[in-house]
């Protein structure tokens, strides 16, 4: 009894020194993270560079490889780890963190640059630790803002468009820091030179630019950069390499192993990658069409390049040929040592198999043929795997939001009009960093607009190009465009209107000038339907709906309609088919009131109640299921009717010819309706008529209403009956009218981008 209480002594005195430079460094590193959790010590060693870089060495002795399932194999959503000679692989970070996962980059220090999905949110790189589980979503990386034709403000209406982007993933041994580096390249509009911008992990920061930029080039956008010796590596397109050193950020070039071909003739396939402690240039795809080539860099400084193999796969027997079939690619991983001392070379295939070659005979060996059916691109191949403590970071809205100052000044920067505030996102890292968060925009759709100011109204001056003015900014020598073609717009719904111009569908923030084309209306000779804009708060995200007639008959009551949806913030653009409402819609602009989107009912002669008024009504958090609502007790054949949202309510305007009178009836929350407002015209004819005007919203200032003719804009005030006009076309051409959009302050993009 005394010996094993002795025992169980000595064993709780292990010395730490030990455990923690002998024990735990050979252990698996989730198990190694979760020891942190032992006490404050234990989490401030475990999280020391130097138990890090330690645990590195050690727990990596073995050369491991790492791969993950084909997209067409959902049921076993697992990324693996394998060692070789050590059994079957084992599984490593859920792949349902990351759907459809491409890996983009080696692993560094643990740490992998990968492309996917995650459910929660809308898709672009991640940097993941497939160690620990760890995965940080890197902002503007979905559909890169540089990329984006459409992106154009009032400030700059035409920036760079750039065709193409290569990302890679460096150390800076000089600070400690990881950092995912970016060129754009291939712009063939403005021909602007290429450009480069770095996003530092662990720092409460946002993308930014290197010290130098990168000389004129265009980069081959399929070869991520190589990290080596201090430096990123990236692959130009005619074969040529730019160095970016991860320090200083500065560029330098490095001489291809053999000469570029004239421009415009890539024919020959090159690939990039790291072997045995070089950069490894290889020519030739998959072996099955000529000679394969690889270049080793062994002398970097003096740029000398030695062909280390040239593998000629016509002199291989027909098995050894069949160990490629079908053809596909195949790439070196890294150089191992045989079982009898000689080097050879391991690859990859995209037929799951890791072949070992010996680079003086060229003849191959199957190491390990992966037990999962089909053929992988290069991306979903076996590449080298390290067992790795290093953080991915805290996301940037952890980091901004945990610092008492930048929430101090967040809780004055979201009372600001979104001009200033983009404004201001140029005064420091920090500041842009905390503008571009998702928690800061949010706040700043609800405070901005809690202020009582009169409504925002802007021009449209460019319908091809989104270019909108201030309605008071308009002078006799800045005129906005006027046309008899079609337009309708939204009112905003947290910032955003949604329109239709000239059959182009649209979505804009007027408030920040940013301005993108959805798509074309197909022509139909039943007319068009504008579209819904809501929002889901289930979701978080702003919700399309749009209606079409495939068949419309309504004197016999014979129609078809169709209906599909989609998220604003869905990186597939797709939208989907759900089932129509029960009634046939109007082409009336449709209004949106918490959590639901209201259109009018067109009315049925075929029907004796069709006369009356009617609504159909789409949940937006419910998937888009329809109902039809009453609406108030006016008819069709008086005027015109509208939906719009007036003090948080749903709204229907009806127009009487007869009286030149609008009546403004309210639903109130027991779906009782009443005349909130009668606007009487009579006075103002014929400058209004209430065939041809419009409602768009009230002054909150001092209650007036806004009234639009598309010629003359207006403030009516229902207590004086008065109507002051603040806007009026001087020489209006036969049908030809303003567009004029209602805005909100707001910072909110239909895609998450930077400012």
């Amino acid at each position: 009894m005394a010996s094993n209480k002795k025992d169980r002594h000595s064993s709780s005195s292990l010395p730490e020194d030990i455990l923690f430079s002998e024990i735990l460094p050979y252990t698996p590193a989730k198990f190694a993270a979760r020891c942190r959790c032992v006490s404050r010590s234990w989490n401030h060693t475990i999280s020391s560079p130097s138990f890090i870089q330690l645990y590195l060495q050690r727990a990596n002795s073995q050369p491991k490889l790492f791969f993950a399932r084909p997209w067409s194999e959902p049921a076993d959503p697992y990324f693996y780890s394998w060692q070789p000679g050590d059994g079957p692989a084992t599984k490593k970070l859920p792949c349902h963190h990351l759907l459809n996962p491409i890996l983009l980059t080696k692993t560094l220090h643990g740490l992998m640059l990968v492309c996917g999905q995650r459910p929660e949110d809308q898709g672009g790189l991640y940097v993941c630790n497939p160690s620990t589980g760890a995965v940080l979503r890197l902002p503007d990386t979905n559909e890169e803002r540089k990329m984006n034709s459409q992106r154009g403000t009032a400030a700059q209406p035409h920036p760079p468009c750039y065709l193409d982007v290569t990302y890679g993933l460096g150390y800076s041994s000089a600070s400690n820091e990881y950092k995912v580096v970016r060129i754009f390249s291939g712009d063939e509009d403005t021909g602007a030179a290429p450009c480069c911008e770095v996003f530092v992990l662990g720092t409460p920061a946002y993308w930014r630019p290197t010290a130098q930029q990168p000389p004129l080039c265009i980069l081959d956008e399929a070869e991520s950069a190589v990290f080596l010796n201090g430096r990123l590596h990236f692959l130009r397109l005619d074969g040529a390499i730019i160095t970016l050193d991860m320090n200083n950020e500065t560029f330098g070039s490095l001489s291809p192993p053999v000469a570029p071909p004239p421009a415009g003739q890539y024919d020959i396939w090159v690939s990039m990658t790291e072997l045995d402690g070089c950069l490894c240039v290889c020519h030739g795809g998959n072996m099955t069409a000529g000679l394969y080539r690889i270049w080793l860099l062994r002398d970097h400084d003096a740029q000398h390049w030695e062909l280390l193999c040239c593998i000629d796969p016509s002199t291989w027997s027909e098995p050894e040929r069949m160990l490629l079939q079908p053809p596909d690619w195949i790439g070196p991983i890294r150089m191992h040592n045989s079982d009898n001392g000689k080097k050879k070379i391991m690859f990859g295939t995209g037929t799951r198999k890791v072949l070992t070659i010996d680079p003086h005979v060229g003849t191959p060996e199957i190491l390990y043929k992966l037990e999962i059916a089909g053929i992988c691109n290069r991306s979903l191949a076996p590449a080298l795997f390290e067992e790795s403590l290093v953080s991915v970071g805290r996301t940037i809205e952890e980091m901004v939001f945990s610092s008492p100052s930048t929430k101090a000044w967040s809780d004055v920067l979201k009372w600001l009009p979104a001009r200033s505030v983009v404004e201001l996102s140029l005064v420091c890292r920090e500041w842009r960093a905390l503008i571009n968060t998702d928690r800061f925009i949010r706040s700043h759709a609800v405070h901005a607009n809690l202020i009582n100011r009169p409504p925002s109204l802007k021009f449209v001056m460019d319908r091809s190009f989104g270019s909108f003015v201030n309605v008071d900014g308009i002078s006799p020598t800045l005129l906005p465009e006027t046309s008899s073609g079609q337009f309708d717009c939204s009112q905003p719904c947290h910032g955003l209107n949604v329109g239709n111009c000239n059959g182009s569908e649209f979505v804009c923030n007027p408030a920040i000038g940013y301005h993108a084309f959805l798509r074309d209306q197909e022509n139909s000779p039943f007319g068009h339907i504008p579209l819904g804009l809501g929002y889901n708060s289930d979701l978080n995200d702003h919700v399309l709906v749009y209606l079409s007639y495939t068949k419309k008959n309504l004197e016999t009551g014979d129609y078809l309609m169709e209906c599909s949806m989609r998220h604003l913030q869905s990186p597939a653009l797709e939208w989907s088919k759900i089932d129509p409402p029960s009634r046939p819609v109007a082409d009336i602009q449709p209004a949106y009131v918490k959590g639901k989107i209201y259109w009018i009912v067109e009315p049925q002669p075929v029907l004796k109640s069709s006369a009356a008024c009617e609504l159909v009504v789409c949940n937006t958090t419910m998937g888009g299921k329809f109902e039809v609502l009453q609406g108030p007790p006016c008819k069709h054949d008086n005027g015109r009717m509208s939906v719009l949202e007036l003090h948080g309510a749903i709204c229907v305007t009806c127009s009487n010819r007869d009286t030149d009178t609008i009546d403004v009836w309210m639903m109130r929350d027991n779906q009782a309706w009443s005349v909130e407002y009668r606007i009487e015209l009579g006075l103002f004819l014929p400058e209004y008529t209430s065939d041809m005007t419009t409602l768009m919203g009230i002054n909150p200032v001092d209650g007036r209403i806004l009234l639009n003719t598309g010629r003359s804009l207006g403030y009516y005030d229902p207590k004086t009956l008065t109507l002051e006009t603040i806007y009026t076309l001087d020489r209006p051409q036969d049908n030809h009218k303003f567009c004029v959009i209602m805005c909100q302050e707001s910072l909110l993009l239909p895609h998450p981008q930077p400012f």
